[in-house]
């Protein structure tokens, strides 16, 4: 009988689009995590699912295992790992049985959940964003861009083909060989940045350093509709799930030192991205709405959504708010300062990191803020601030090496009136939500490596599945802990990959969970672990 419903749904979808399919499946009121869960206008997901961090509805695995055998790795607990076209440190969103993730340097790729198939990539250059008077301004684009956008669509779907094909073997191998059609789409890809730059290099030059992380680290959203990507390069686009481009637009797209990593935010009909402004895109049209500018010392955290008063706000790592509906710039500016992790709402209460504690530097530590009751007449100010301090015994530092240890990059957790606080040197901080008083803290049994430009310690985000919390650093370890006042250890796990066969992969994605799996993004792979 379930075979026959796949079969019929698939049939369904074949005639009248996956879209439209899709949208017949009931899941807008199951929770997050849970398979049957469906994102909608009133529930978008991205970065971090809702932006919580929690996924109550799945019951997710603990234990796994990809390690080093002979001449390639063995797993266990691992369903399958998917091999992508090009680096990446994006999460994936899931939308009912599809799979979204981004991939350098302007890939949006749509993946089956249950197998990990690649079913689609579609790229996002630059020089597309250009408005149409920009192009005829730009005949060179018209004459040497347009072909090789032509070149590049024809050896997605070619790509699509040879990575699936290697699926079987790429997860146990000891080494991962690019297929023919990647190495040629990397070609081509490369060809159309030499020949955007040649055409205006003002318009169309990146930041250098961005390419330590990349420029597709922002997550991609959704809204059961649309999907979403914002690109640091500077493109912002939409598709449905089918993969038909809705809308693409181009406008400023770098942040600060290392780069940009704001993911992009739905607001009922709006998308948000930030790029050292805040601008708003009509959701459906792709129309810049609004655009407010505005600096910020890091811009390594995301948007997220704050309601006052009954209306959406658009707010930025830095303690900086926009009124969704006008865009206009409220309770002042700057008001977290120069930190990295992206605050969390709960409970009428934003908690934010107001400082960067490196190590003999003064830090102002970590805050509650109470949400003002309207978007106007209102500012912004603590309510309490939250004990975090280290003795020198603990967490101890290399001052020169890597002064980053007690610094935070992975934003907070909230779950049951506790806050879960990670540092980039694996220091665990378990606060009271109401008060700010420390519950326990501890130097966790993981390795992060922090050197200064391109290690950045344990930076994935804290998360809730099912009754359990997952804690990882960037060198491949999980700890599975549970909640509550006292440190209890459920399980370590971890993914060994290298390119070299030395070094280990970074890790700096946040995973997601779904059912009762789940799914984490690599620089070269998307893991499916769990359930079969």
């Amino acid at each position: 009988m379930k075979m026959h419903m796949r079969v019929g749904f698939a049939a369904f979808a074949a005639v009248i689009g996956f879209s439209a399919a899709l949208a017949t499946e009931s899941g807008a009121n199951a929770p997050l995590g849970d398979a049957k869960f469906m994102p909608s206008m009133e529930r978008p997901v991205g970065w971090r699912g809702d932006g919580s961090g929690r996924y109550p509805g799945a019951t997710p695995p603990t234990i796994w295992e990809r390690k080093k055998a002979g001449s390639g790795y063995a797993m266990k607990g691992i369903v399958y790992a998917t091999p992508m076209p090009n680096n990446g440190v994006s999460c994936p969103i899931i939308v009912g049985p599809r799979m979204f993730v981004t991939t350098e340097s302007a890939d949006l790729i749509c993946l089956e959940k249950q197998t990990g198939r690649i079913v689609w990539i579609r790229s996002n250059p630059q020089f597309e964003g250009l408005s149409d008077e920009d192009k005829k301004a730009h005949p060179e684009i018209a004459e040497k861009l347009t072909p090789l956008m032509a070149q590049l669509t024809k050896l997605n779907a070619e790509a699509v083909e040879q990575l699936n094909a290697q699926m079987a073997k790429a997860a146990t191998s000891a080494t991962h060989t690019v297929p023919p059609a990647v190495t040629k789409k990397r070609e081509i890809e490369k060809q159309i940045n030499d020949a955007q730059l040649a055409i205006d290099k003002k318009l169309f030059g990146t930041n250098w350093a961005q390419a330590v992380f990349g420029f597709s680290g922002p997550t991609p959203t959704c809204d059961g509709k649309h999907v979403c990507v914002f690109f640091t390069t500077g493109v912002s686009a939409c598709y449905d799930l089918d993969g038909n481009r809705k809308w693409i637009a181009f406008g400023q797209g770098m942040g600060s030192e290392h780069g940009n990593f704001a993911s992009p935010l739905i607001l009922g009909t709006q998308l948000i991205v930030w790029a050292n402004e805040m601008r708003s895109y009509d959701l459906e049209t792709g129309k810049l709405t609004w655009t407010a500018p505005a600096k910020a010392s890091n811009t390594y955290g995301s948007p997220f959504r704050v309601i006052a008063g009954g209306e959406l706000v658009a707010a930025f790592q830095n303690g900086y708010f926009v009124r969704a509906k006008d865009g206009q710039p409220i309770w002042g500016t700057q008001n977290f300062g120069d930190a990295v992790p992206t605050p969390i709402v709960e409970n009428g209460f934003i908690f934010a990191h107001t400082g960067y504690p490196i190590y003999g530097k003064p830090k102002d530590g970590f805050k509650a803020f109470k949400i003002p009751a309207a978007t106007t007449g209102a500012k912004l100010a603590p309510a309490y601030g939250f004990k975090m301090d280290w003795a020198e015994n603990e967490l101890t530092i290399d001052s020169k090496k890597n002064p980053f240890d007690r610094n935070f990059v992975a934003s907070p957790l909230f779950v049951d009136g506790l806050i879960y606080s990670i540092t980039e040197g694996g220091g665990l901080l378990v606060n009271n939500a109401a008060n700010g008083e420390l519950v326990y803290k501890k130097v966790l049994p993981l390795k992060p490596k922090t050197e200064y430009w391109n290690w950045a310690g344990a930076s994935a985000s804290p998360t809730l599945a099912g009754k359990n919390i997952y804690l990882m650093d960037n060198q491949g370890t999980t700890l599975v802990i549970q909640p509550g006042p006292a440190y209890k250890e459920i399980a370590t796990n971890v993914i060994e990959e290298s390119r070299d066969g030395k070094q280990q992969e970074q890790n700096v994605s946040t995973p997601i969970f779904d059912g009762a799996r789940m799914y984490y993004h690599t620089p070269s792979f998307l893991y499916c672990i769990g359930a079969q």
